[in-house]
């Protein structure tokens, strides 16, 4: 197939790009990290990338505003992002006959804690915060113009290389830059995860797509829980720092602390997860070690 990745050269984008190629796929990146006249944003620039590729059999749209902290910090952006976005290249896929697979998240099925949460039942409440309010917009705006085998991905939890540290980025990295520099690790108190690295997410996107039919997947893990004081611990067993670093504080407003997903659905495409946590942590570290003090790449 011939594939359009928006916001291919972000974190999931670039593994599932290259997963996809890997797979035989032809892959066409577009990404504002890539060029300004990437910014599908705008009308005329959506239209002029798509009209270009106009023979893509899919669409796997990635590009968006992620996270509940940098979702509530300009509400405008991560509606115009979420939502706007969403709108115009769902329009422009379904315009020319282009399947599209939109990159939601686990954050639509708000804090349920301990009901697990199937994708076909809804939320079973409202998402409690602009992030996750914004995604569920965005599946609905796909389903209105590029209905057609359309795919939805709620992602759950994906970890690994390529995400930076700092404030508002994902735990593990966090906690793993946190106690290779001996700083503070903050953790929830109560808060539990399964997470799932991002070769076994990218993956199971992938065998859904070649699929070619539509549907809604939660893609994460149901049966890796920890608490993130575990995480927390073995980060700090990982860089060898003190565990004293680590600080129990009680969940902010907003925050899931405890996510259950089922994951039948990606599990009957013969999908299994293949790397378990503490492997995972060890990889991601080597990442993170080519990280300067503030999270960044290291010139």
């Amino acid at each position: 197939m011939k594939i359009i990745v928006t916001g291919g050269a972000g974190f999931i984008g670039s593994h599932l790009s290259f997963e996809l190629e890997q797979a035989g796929h032809e892959v066409v990146v577009l990404d504002l990290a890539l060029s300004r006249w990437h910014d599908l944003r705008y009308p005329e620039i959506a239209d002029t990338h798509f009209d270009e590729h106009a023979d893509a059999d899919l669409c796997v749209h990635l590009a968006a505003k992620v996270g509940r902290l940098f979702g509530e910090e300009d509400p405008m952006e991560t509606v115009t992002d979420n939502v706007g976005m969403a709108a115009l290249v769902a329009q422009a896929c379904g315009i020319r006959g282009i399947r599209l697979a939109y990159a939601s998240t686990s954050e639509v099925y708000g804090d349920n804690a301990e009901t697990i949460c199937e994708e076909y039942m809804g939320p079973f409440t409202l998402p409690h915060n602009l992030y996750g309010i914004s995604k569920w917009f965005g599946e609905k705006v796909c389903e209105h113009f590029a209905p057609e085998k359309l795919v939805i991905f709620r992602f759950s939890m994906p970890y690994g290389p390529g995400l930076p540290a700092g404030r508002g980025r994902a735990a593990i990295v966090n906690m793993l830059h946190q106690a290779l520099h001996g700083k503070r690790i903050p953790v929830h108190r109560g808060s539990e995860r399964s997470w799932c690295y991002v070769t076994d997410t990218v993956r199971a996107a992938r065998l859904a797509l070649e699929l070619e039919e539509g549907g809604i997947y939660n893609v994460g893990r149901d049966d890796a829980a920890v608490s993130m004081l575990y995480v927390a611990e073995y980060a700090c067993y990982l860089a060898g720092a003190d565990e004293k670093l680590i600080q129990e504080i009680d969940a902010p407003k907003m925050q899931t602390v405890v996510k259950r997903l089922a994951t039948e659905r990606i599990r009957s495409l013969s999908w299994e997860p293949e790397i378990e946590l503490e492997e995972g942590m060890e990889r991601t570290l080597e990442w993170v070690k080519t990280l300067d003090a503030q999270g960044t790449v290291a010139a």
